[in-house]
């Protein structure tokens, strides 16, 4: 092979992977006494950007542990982990907690930060292997650190600066009717408006649950304290996002009673089971209250 062919070749290697960075292995302790490790996702980092995958079935746990396995709690743990190191923007501890560690970084390149998780996760999480004769639906959850990015991202792009002016990656200090003070979670947020963004592309009717009353809440304390009119976008999973047919109806009926009590309220509802027209719906709403 000729020098030329041999630098054309590894020229289109690169561009056909062109994110590079590190993965690193995300291990938990759930048995202090035996102190063993078990392998629940895998993180990806790029400069400041991060992308996370963690363990979202947990069939092989539950016979790992039987009865002293908690699947909601564990699935919120892993969840609070997830969003930790969404926040760290890159920039990882050595140690998160005496029970969750970060294996040693390991250069990697793909054609995207996404492809290059999933293709260690299958490598690295043997918990998430169908146990059996099971079915892998192909279903991966969206998590809201990860939504909020992606909208953040299309905001920006169609909104210029008038996106950054509404867009607030910290909990804003909310000043009550009764003069305290209350950290409030409100990632875009004007003097008119507040607004939620929030995923419900999960397997667990009560992690989805949670996760809409935790962004309701929230809503709720900003509207009752000042004239801010308040919208929560959420990405709903449709019938073609990978669950079977009884997952999908639990989670439907979970997310419409939730969806109804929240319209009911007042707060206005935006939904979507894509990311770009859920940015969309967010975009069209926040036209005339960015200011």
């Amino acid at each position: 092979m000729s020098a030329g062919l041999l630098r054309q070749r590894i020229a289109e290697g690169a561009s056909a992977r062109p994110v590079q960075g590190h993965w690193q292995p995300i291990s938990v302790c759930l048995d202090q006494d035996a102190g063993e490790f078990l392998n629940v996702g895998v993180v990806f980092s790029s400069g400041s950007k991060v992308e996370v995958r963690m363990l979202d079935t947990f069939d092989r746990m539950k016979c790992l542990y039987d009865r002293r396995f908690d699947q909601n709690d564990f699935a919120h743990y892993l969840l609070d982990i997830e969003e930790y190191l969404y926040k760290t923007k890159g920039d990882f501890p050595d140690e998160i907690d005496p029970n969750i560690r970060l294996g040693n970084k390991l250069f990697a390149a793909g054609a995207s930060a996404e492809a290059i998780v999933n293709e260690y996760f299958e490598d690295v999480v043997t918990l998430a292997k169908p146990k059996g004769n099971a079915r892998n639906t192909g279903f991966r959850y969206t998590s809201t650190p990860k939504l909020r990015e992606n909208i953040f991202q299309i905001m920006k792009q169609k909104m210029h600066m008038t996106a950054s002016a509404i867009i607030k990656d910290e909990r804003y200090r909310l000043k009550m009717r009764n003069g305290a003070f209350m950290d409030v979670d409100t990632p875009l947020l004007s003097a008119s408006a507040a607004g939620s963004i929030v995923s419900a592309w999960y397997k667990s009717p009560l992690v989805v649950s949670n996760n809409i009353l935790q962004g309701y809440s929230d809503l709720m304390v900003v509207s009752s304290n000042s004239d801010r009119k308040t919208a929560m976008s959420i990405l709903i999973p449709d019938n073609e996002s990978g669950l079977d047919t009884i997952e999908y109806q639990k989670l439907s009926d979970a997310v419409s009673r939730q969806i109804d009590r929240i319209r009911n309220s007042g707060v206005e509802v935006l939904a979507a089971s894509s990311t770009d027209v859920l940015a969309n719906k967010t975009i069209e709403w926040w036209s005339d209250k960015a200011a």
